[in-house]
């Protein structure tokens, strides 16, 4: 099936998956709701209560989805639609993993019913509207063509982009950003994710720009960092010796961080080393929920720089592409952290929580009213101000579970994509342009040259 069976990491997924080998973990088939006889309300309510609280329940919950068949949706392309928006949230939807079918069998809490809309089968039956809803058959190809692909061409047209992976842990954040890496640079796997998908592009785009506009001089530029935000302080991913950095504010350069180092890149292959040291140096535990839990909001940043001369005029055009894979938020009693795993647990949840007041807040402003956005109140939403009402074009993925046992979880995400879609970002265009001095000059000569003729015509006109 889709996802691997403790990680939740995902190959290429089907649109079939194997029956379970006990037949009795299954309900009714085909999206049908299963009736109790005696005393079946008081028992679904107490499934319920059960579930809001994180524990796992027996098949007995009633309004679910069994069926072994995914039903596919196509997602539908629209290059126009950065043009009118800046904020754009898709859901994903990861296959079951083994454990879900194992203690659940196909039992489903969401039911799909287009490439947009997707239902939340409980009390009530919620259903929800997206840009995208990206089912549990849709691979890594086709999710970058979607999302990675406009991204990049913001990008080379001088905008602040972003690209956030949010979700419960182990709902396939890091498979969808990172993917399967190892030995990339020999062989790229197929599902490796948009990271790396985006960078290919990136840099095919630039040398095709490059070799079109030569007799402009185009030139590109490249720098990237890699940091994680684990515990609220700031590691440096590519110089893990570097840590409890700081944040500083500069009415230049804007939010950025002390001592962060920066490397120049030239081609994809520059990217990919860096990818794979930071990710190697990223804070990850197992837990109950995750084999390989990451513990850290990790943030991969590049700056794209382009110049270019055109009618004897110098032109800047820049812009900041953050790619971040966000710690997944996790109950203790499902994730059974104790310990030092339970400290890091807070921490996340804590700045999960500023992220979603911050939210709230701005769409507060989005409606008129006069509110003081609390960006500061966290390390991640303070560093990423910009991509959250500011001067970027943002993309959310909410990543979800479809299984019965994550009920609560996916209709938070589900919640929380939705208030993120209505945020109001202001993305520019960020350009300068110098002319040539000798040039400057000769405009101001001509211009000196067109006043004097015309103020000579007004007073022959004047004195006939």
């Amino acid at each position: 099936s889709g996802y691997s069976e403790c990680n939740s990491a995902q190959t290429t997924p089907t649109k079939s998956v194997s029956k379970p080998p006990n037949p009795a973990l299954c309900l009714t088939g085909g999206g049908s709701r299963h009736n109790h006889a005696n005393g079946g309300a008081a028992r679904a309510a107490a499934n319920f209560a059960a579930l809001s609280r994180g524990i796992p329940i027996s098949c007995s919950l009633p309004a679910v989805v069994n069926t072994i068949e995914v039903p596919h949706f196509d997602l539908k392309e629209d290059p126009s639609f950065w043009m009118d928006h800046n904020v754009q949230v898709l859901i994903r939807v990861r296959p079951l993993n083994s454990m879900e079918k194992s203690t659940q069998g196909y039992n489903r809490c969401l039911k799909q019913e287009s490439a947009q809309c997707i239902t939340w089968i409980g009390q009530p039956e919620t259903r929800f509207t997206f840009d995208h809803v990206a089912c549990e058959t849709i691979d890594q190809e086709t999710l970058f063509r979607m999302v990675g692909l406009p991204m990049v061409e913001n990008c080379l047209s001088g905008y602040n982009s972003c690209m956030f992976a949010y979700g419960q842990t182990g709902s396939g954040k890091t498979y969808t950003m990172l993917g399967e890496i190892d030995e990339i640079e020999l062989k790229p796997s197929l599902n490796r994710g948009m990271t790396p998908r985006i960078f290919e592009f990136l840099f095919a785009r630039i040398r095709a720009e490059e070799e079109i506009r030569i007799d402009e001089r185009l030139t590109y530029n490249c720098k990237c960092s890699f940091l994680e935000i684990y515990n609220e302080q700031i590691t440096d991913l590519l110089d893990p010796a570097s840590t409890n950095l700081l944040l500083r504010e500069d009415s230049m350069k804007g939010v950025y961080v002390e001592n962060l180092t920066e490397f120049d890149v030239q081609t994809v292959g520059d990217i990919l080393k860096l990818l794979s040291q930071g990710s190697s140096n990223r804070k990850v535990a197992a837990t109950n929920m995750n084999r390989e839990s990451s513990r850290s909001h990790s943030v991969f940043t590049c700056v794209i720089e382009s110049r270019w001369e055109k009618d004897s005029t110098s032109n800047l055009r820049f812009a900041r592409l953050n790619l971040v894979d966000l710690a997944g938020s996790e109950r203790q009693k499902t994730s059974g952290a104790e310990g030092e795993r339970l400290k890091e647990a807070a921490n996340i949840n804590k700045s999960l929580s500023t992220l979603g007041h911050v939210i709230m807040v701005l769409l507060d402003v989005a409606n008129g009213k006069p509110r003081h956005v609390p960006y500061r109140d966290s390390r991640l939403t303070f560093l990423l101000q910009d991509s959250l009402g500011g001067n970027s074009k943002t993309v959310i993925i909410a990543n979800i579970s479809p299984s019965i046992c994550c009920a609560t979880e996916s209709l938070n995400t589900l919640k929380f994509a939705q208030r993120a879609k209505l945020i109001q970002n202001n993305a520019v265009v960020n350009e300068d342009s110098s002319g040539d001095v000798i040039a400057l000059q000769q405009q101001i000569r001509l211009l000196k040259v067109s006043s004097s003729l015309h103020v000579s015509f007004i007073i022959f006109s004047c004195i006939r």
